[in-house]
């Protein structure tokens, strides 16, 4: 957990790796404390998330998605499911308590824009080439959040790429202050790549 005071707000950031079941029973434990709880996800994944007994699993994928998926199966023997197991228990958590899980990242149409504005179309055709590349890649990590970490930095030797982590870590840190500022107490759900630069903003003046 990663502990950040804003304004008068106490925000706690659990870092999740996503993907594997076992980072849901994390997510059980640190909720029921909070005045508020927000998620690294655009409304358009929360909707989907709530409605996914209704989408029969039926979620896009990107083709690193899939290589990620196999090389974590590989270090961790579990099933990586897509949505992040951790993600919907918090959704369902909270909606089992009649409220709903602040949207913390940019919804489908600020996201594309932002993505077609920071990749150019050379890198943008790289994808298949990084994903292949990541299948035979050897990595050092021994634990999920070592390789979530390491995979991201694997990604993210293409620039632009790169760029695209640094605007959602700024759009959520937006969203958090925005939050905060009519709470005493906020639990934010970020993937463990994304959780320490945004806690890093909110450090920031």
């Amino acid at each position: 957990m990663i502990s950040v005071r804003v304004g008068d707000c106490d925000v706690d950031i659990l870092p999740v790796v996503n993907g594997i079941m076992s980072e849901e029973s994390r997510v059980r434990e640190a909720y029921g404390r909070y005045d508020a709880y927000g998620i690294a996800l655009g409304i358009e994944g929360i909707q989907a998330i709530k409605g996914r007994k209704a989408l029969d699993d039926d979620f896009e994928v990107s083709e690193l998605d899939i290589a990620y998926s196999n090389r974590m199966m590989e270090l961790t023997g579990e099933e990586v499911r897509i949505p992040s197991p951790a993600m919907c228990v918090l959704v369902d958590l909270v909606a089992t308590d009649g409220g709903n899980v602040i949207a913390l990242d940019m919804n489908d149409s600020e996201f594309t824009e932002m993505y077609c504005e920071t990749v150019p179309a050379f890198d943008f055709v790289k994808e298949h080439r990084l994903a292949k590349k990541g299948m035979r890649k050897r990595f050092k990590s021994t634990t999920p959040e070592a390789f979530a970490m390491e995979w991201d930095s694997y990604v993210n030797t293409v620039k632009s790429y790169r760029q695209v982590s640094l605007n959602r870590e700024a759009h959520i840190a937006a969203q958090i202050r925005e939050a905060a500022k009519y709470r005493q107490s906020l639990l934010a759900l970020i993937e463990v790549e994304r959780a320490e630069g945004v806690a890093a903003l909110l450090r920031s003046p």
